[in-house]
C-alpha cells in the first residue's frame, strides 16, 4: 500500500504537470502575484490548479472570525497544512544521551520526546463562496498593487539600481539586448519602443542581479528563472507582461517536475527581493523630486 503522503504529493506533481502542459505557466504566475494569502508556494499550486479564479482564500472558521458564512454547495479546495507533534520513543540499552530534546529515565531504557511537522489535508474557501454575515461591517481588502501610468518610470528605476552601466546601441539581428558578466555591461537595442526597452532592462537586470546559474550548461534553467522572475516584477507594477515568453518550460519543465517546483521556490523568493529593491528606489526618487 502506498503512503498517503506520497500518494498526495504525486496529485501535486501530476497538477503542476498538467497546468504546464496546458500553457498555463504565465496565467499561474499572475495568480501568485494575485493571491493575497501567505501559503507556500506549492499549496499555491495546488488552489491554482483546483480554482484558478481564487484570490482570498481561507478556512471555514477563519471566514467565521472575518464576519463572513460559507455559501451552500462550495467550491472545495483542499491545501496541506502543518502541524506539529510531539511523541515518546523508547532507547533501549542507552543510559545518558546529550542532545537538546527533553528526556526521562524509565526502568525498560530512556525515553525521547521527539518534536516534528506533519502535514494534513485542510479544506478551504475563496472569499468568492463566502457571504458577509447580517450586521457584520464589511472590511476592506486593501489592493498591494501601485499604479504607474507609463513604463518609463519603471524603467527610470531600474537603471537607478543596476550595479553596471546600460549602452543604448544598434544590435544586429534578432537581439533585443544582453548582460556581458565578463564587460560588466547592459546593452539595449537603440531601436526599441520604450515598452521593449523596459522589458528588456527588466529581463537582463534579473541575469545581472539574480542568476547564478552556469549559462553554457544550464541555459533552459537560466532562462525560465529570469524570464519568470521578470514577468512576476512586470505584472506586479501593471505592465504588460505579453511581451515575455515561455516557450522553453514545457520542454524543461517536463524532464524533472521535482526540480522545477524546487526553481519555482526560488523564482517567487527572487522577485520579491527585486519588487522591494524598485520600491525602495521609488521611494528614493519621490523623496528627491519633493
Amino acid at each position: 500500500m502506498l503512503n498517503k503522503s506520497k500518494v498526495n504529493y504525486e496529485k501535486l506533481l501530476n497538477g503542476v504537470q498538467k497546468v504546464i502542459d496546458r500553457g498555463d505557466y504565465p496565467e499561474f504566475l499572475k495568480f501568485m502575484n494575485k493571491i493575497q494569502n501567505n501559503y507556500s508556494l506549492r499549496n499555491k499550486w495546488l488552489i491554482y490548479s483546483q480554482n484558478e479564479n481564487a484570490t482570498i482564500v481561507k478556512g471555514f472558521c477563519d471566514w467565521q472570525k472575518l464576519g463572513r458564512g460559507v455559501k451552500r454547495h462550495p467550491k472545495t479546495i483542499y491545501i496541506y497544512s502543518p502541524i506539529k507533534y510531539k511523541k515518546k520513543k523508547v532507547i533501549d540499552g542507552q543510559q545518558d544521551i546529550d542532545g537538546k530534546e527533553r528526556k526521562e529515565r524509565n526502568e525498560s531504557g530512556t525515553i525521547e520526546e521527539i518534536e516534528g511537522i506533519r502535514y494534513k489535508r485542510v479544506t478551504v474557501y475563496d472569499i468568492g463562496d463566502t457571504y458577509l454575515k447580517k450586521g457584520t461591517k464589511r472590511i476592506p481588502i486593501l489592493d498591494c498593487y501601485l499604479e504607474n501610468d507609463t513604463t518609463l518610470d519603471l524603467y527610470n528605476n531600474l537603471i537607478s539600481i543596476s550595479p553596471v552601466p546600460i549602452e543604448l546601441k544598434t544590435i544586429n539581428g534578432i537581439k533585443k539586448g544582453y548582460y556581458s558578466k565578463k564587460e560588466r555591461k547592459i546593452v539595449l537595442n537603440d531601436g526599441l519602443s520604450q515598452d521593449d526597452k523596459t522589458a528588456v532592462l527588466l529581463h537582463e537586470l534579473c541575469h545581472c542581479l539574480y542568476d547564478d546559474f552556469i549559462y553554457k550548461t544550464e541555459r533552459n534553467k537560466s532562462e525560465v528563472f529570469v524570464e519568470s522572475v521578470a514577468f512576476l516584477v512586470a505584472d506586479y507594477f501593471n505592465f504588460d507582461t505579453s511581451l515575455c515568453s515561455f516557450e522553453y518550460v514545457v520542454n524543461w519543465a517536463e524532464n524533472d517536475i521535482n526540480e522545477f517546483l524546487k526553481l519555482s521556490e526560488k523564482i517567487k523568493e527572487t522577485a520579491d527581493k527585486f519588487i522591494e529593491l524598485i520600491k525602495k528606489s521609488e521611494c528614493k526618487q519621490e523623496k528627491i523630486s519633493a
